[in-house]
């Protein structure tokens, strides 16, 4: 049966067949070390059972596409209950196989994210794929700092600080602070760019579940994806220098 699944999604075109196993523990342990975008188990495994696989996988590849095979209507349960994105029943043909293949495709694009930032290195922002356009250098360097604060608020006192650092903390500095987001605000709602960029009452923060980023990437397993940083971060802003001495020393 896994030799004829593996055939089956060799003939798909968009998919690549990275491994096939027939023990759980290996499977896992290739996911480790490697991008898993999509699994097709068997509820039944040796070492650990499929369910249990599952959830493991989900742990160390956030948004894999999860199907099962299970000859077990009594499963459904509790394959219902761990989320998983579709089930096979058994037995089952090679169209039933196809079809579920080609529904977790579209899933995977669907979840894949369409803002992208690079944080090391020179900052650079993507939107389907195409360099993002800023109105002026400030608001740009605006997103940098949230980006950088992982999420958490950013007042407007630290933002005048790291932005304007020769200027004194003024009412003309503040409208400097008020353009700032004001022109960020408009870059990203006129790209299609939605409840990303938050602000409040002198603060402002970014969601990081809306965007794909390299730093954050890096930050889930430092150990294993080292070879992402080389050490280089947000080069282009002085006060990006605190975050790289704290990178160098996790490396």
């Amino acid at each position: 049966m896994r030799r004829k699944l593996e055939e089956v999604m060799r003939g798909i075109s968009e998919v690549n067949v990275v491994g096939s196993f027939k023990n759980s523990e290996k499977a896992l342990e290739y996911a480790e070390e490697n991008r898993v975008e999509f699994a097709l188990l068997d509820t039944e495994m040796s070492q650990m059972s499929g369910l249990a696989l599952g959830r493991k996988l989900k742990e160390v590849c956030p948004g894999i596409v999860l199907v099962y095979m299970t000859g077990d209507i009594l499963q459904l349960e509790d394959i219902i209950r761990m989320k998983a994105d579709y089930c096979i029943l058994k037995p089952c043909g090679r169209c039933d196989i196809e079809d579920a293949v080609k529904r977790a495709i579209l899933l995977s694009k669907r979840q894949e994210k369409q803002l992208k930032v690079r944080m090391f290195g020179r900052f650079d922002v993507f939107y389907n794929g195409e360099v993002l356009y800023f109105r002026n250098a400030k608001s740009k360097e605006l997103l940098a700092l949230c980006m950088d604060r992982c999420g958490g608020n950013v007042s407007m006192e630290e933002s005048i600080d790291k932005l304007w650092p020769e200027r004194a903390y003024d009412e003309k500095v503040k409208r400097l602070y008020r353009k700032a987001v004001m022109n960020l605000q408009r870059t990203l709602q006129d790209t299609g760019v939605t409840e990303f960029f938050q602000t409040g009452r002198g603060c402002c923060h970014i969601s990081t579940e809306k965007v794909e980023c390299d730093y954050y990437t890096y930050l889930e397993r430092p150990e294993k994806n080292s070879k992402m940083f080389q050490g280089k971060y947000l080069f282009d802003y002085s006060w990006g220098e605190e975050t790289l001495a704290n990178l160098m020393n996790m490396d």
